[in-house]
């Protein structure tokens, strides 16, 4: 089987990460998709892997579930074998558990990330089931958390007439 263009690879390997629900399942996709060694820059601000790993685990708390939106993806490589940088925004809309007006409260987390992507040789790095090493080994991971607005029922005047 042939190896995935690189946007594919990061879509697969971020979204899988942003849409676990357990531990389990969030610390293999995190294993999956960075580099031991990879350099984090969290809005601008040097950071280190096991940071950015409790900042995402932190967004999970009481989530119900998540929808993922990517936008504007671009790469600058088509060789899976060579290095290439992936960029592009993601949108994440998460439902939480409890309620705002009868209907489940939401969170929009808006990201601007570009990752570089290598394919790693060290041999402490596991393949996937495409014999693919590639691993993100740079992240400038830039976010912002929005609540979208309620919106209430507006009232209605009502005439005279009508009550009648």
């Amino acid at each position: 089987m042939s190896k995935p263009d690189f946007i594919s690879w990061t879509q697969s390997r971020l979204g899988a990460l942003y849409e676990a629900r357990e531990d389990e399942p969030f610390a293999s996709a995190f294993d999956a998709v960075f580099s031991p060694s990879c350099e984090v820059r969290v809005n601008h601000t040097p950071s280190t892997l096991d940071a950015f790993r409790d900042s995402v685990l932190s967004r999970k708390a009481a989530n119900r579930g998540v929808t993922l939106s990517w936008d504007n993806l671009i790469s600058t490589g088509d060789n899976p074998d060579e290095p290439s940088v992936v960029a592009g925004t993601l949108i994440i809309a998460r439902s939480m558990m409890f309620l705002i007006r009868a209907a489940p409260a939401q969170r929009l987390t808006y990201i601007n990330f570009s990752a570089r992507v290598e394919l790693l040789e060290s041999s402490g790095v596991q393949a996937d089931e495409n014999d693919d090493r590639r691993r993100i080994t740079s992240l400038y991971h830039t976010s912002v958390d929005k609540v979208p607005p309620i919106h209430f029922a507006k009232p209605h005047p009502v005439n005279q007439e009508e009550r009648e």
